[in-house]
């Protein structure tokens, strides 16, 4: 069957709403270095890498510890070579408490009292870090649902995370290859971006045949037994909870009291560690989702093993973290290195022709937006992997590629 695309701005425009109902964190800004370990005698220069990230969210929080440990690994391995001169990398972290103004503050001041030349953020106010960025030629890379992230007119602006073209991947990989799924009960809540988020789903998995009932809840809703009576009652055969990644967990939690005992499963990568939080480890048997290649054991490639052996190292235990915003520092990186020079130009060059990349969320490569008018790379697809629960452990389904991503993403991305 040929695969579905789901119209990229309709995804992200779920997402922006979604994101920006969750509110704004508490807490005081800070600004830290990474540790700078090297290897004696390698790195000469020191390159600062800002961040303005908002840690009162799970992407940011570890994002930031994410890029942490890519930080260290590199400066343990003597730093970055940039055309033949090591660089130990600071990194460099402001607090946004998810808000404009403490935002702008925090890129105005990476920017003219740091004076760094590269900034990775999450940031869901574009208006008040693309202006100082663009005119200053700072590169940013940007872990950004919101599509105004994109204009013409920028030279200096790339997605850093895999906010835009994410969705289609697992949904439709897990509706073309999971036959025992057929009926399939997804509940959201009932706002405008969690209705937009299970919508654009129920495209994905109507396209493939597949039957499914829509079940929107309160967005206040702390009692989630209605839902699952109702899931009990229907008896689909598989169920999604979409829209509320804070409220996901309790939302399966619901569905099992009520005594469902059929196929659990989500697109999003909803870490194993984050559901047992909520759910017993019997009955998120078999469960199916989304995943970065660091959650299984061993992990999948040697590049997420090394990421997560640190990551054990330095924290003391694997806390299963949604790395997916680390993709950003890997990009830059990646661009950096191939650029042979820490010139703004050059580099910007680089991420704007289709560089490719890899971390530990695997494989990534920029792409354009011709949809937007955009021939440049500014976008980005990346590997991702399924996962079902096996005897407690979670176990990989498939790998699907950088070259199976593209193929599920709208295909107006390309111009065609």
């Amino acid at each position: 069957m040929k695969k579905f695309r789901i119209p990229s701005m309709f995804i992200v425009v779920a997402l922006a709403v979604s994101l920006m109902l969750a509110g704004c964190g508490e807490g005081e800004d800070t600004t830290t270095a990474a540790p700078t370990e090297t290897t004696a005698g390698q790195a000469t220069e020191t390159l600062e890498i800002g961040a303005v990230v908002w840690t009162g969210w799970p992407l940011g929080y570890d994002m930031k510890r994410g890029v942490e440990i890519m930080v260290k690994l590199d400066n343990e391995a003597g730093g970055l070579d940039i055309g033949g001169t090591k660089y130990n990398v600071e990194f460099v972290f402001i607090e946004s408490n998810n808000d404009q103004a403490t935002t702008m503050a925090g890129v105005n001041k990476l920017i003219y009292e740091n004076k760094v030349q590269y900034i990775v953020t999450d940031t869901m106010y574009p208006g008040a870090v693309f202006a100082e960025t663009e005119k200053n030629k700072v590169i940013s890379l940007t872990g950004c649902p919101i599509p105004t992230m994109f204009d013409p007119s920028f030279e200096y602006t790339f997605q850093g995370g895999t906010m835009m073209q994410a969705t289609p991947e697992v949904a439709g990989w897990i509706a073309e290859n999971v036959s025992e799924i057929t009926t399939i009960d997804l509940a959201c809540p009932d706002e405008a971006g969690g209705r937009a988020y299970a919508e654009g789903a129920m495209t994905v998995f109507e396209h493939y045949g597949l039957e499914v009932n829509l079940i929107i809840y309160p967005v206040t809703s702390t009692d989630f037994s209605s839902v699952g009576t109702q899931v009990k009652a229907n008896n689909p055969s598989a169920f999604i909870a979409l829209g509320n990644s804070a409220m996901d967990a309790l939302i399966y939690q619901a569905v099992v009291q009520a005594g469902y005992d059929g196929i659990l499963f989500t697109t999003p990568t909803t870490t194993y560690e984050t559901l047992k939080t909520a759910v017993s480890e019997k009955a998120l048997e078999g469960f199916i989702g989304g995943a970065w290649p660091v959650e299984f054991d061993p992990a999948v490639t040697p590049v997420a093993q090394e990421f997560k052996d640190k990551w054990i190292e330095v924290n003391g235990n694997w806390d299963g973290p949604e790395i997916q915003l680390t993709a950003a520092y890997a990009a830059l990186r990646a661009a950096l290195t191939e650029a042979g020079t820490t010139d703004t130009d050059a580099v910007a060059e680089v991420l704007a022709n289709g560089l490719k990349f890899e971390g530990p969320t695997g494989k990534g490569e920029m792409i354009p937006r011709m949809d937007l008018g955009i021939s440049r790379t500014v976008d980005n697809v990346s590997e991702f992997c399924v996962k079902k629960i096996v005897d407690g452990v979670p176990t990989l389904l498939h790998m699907i590629t950088v070259e199976e991503g593209k193929s599920y993403v709208d295909p107006a991305v390309f111009g065609n």
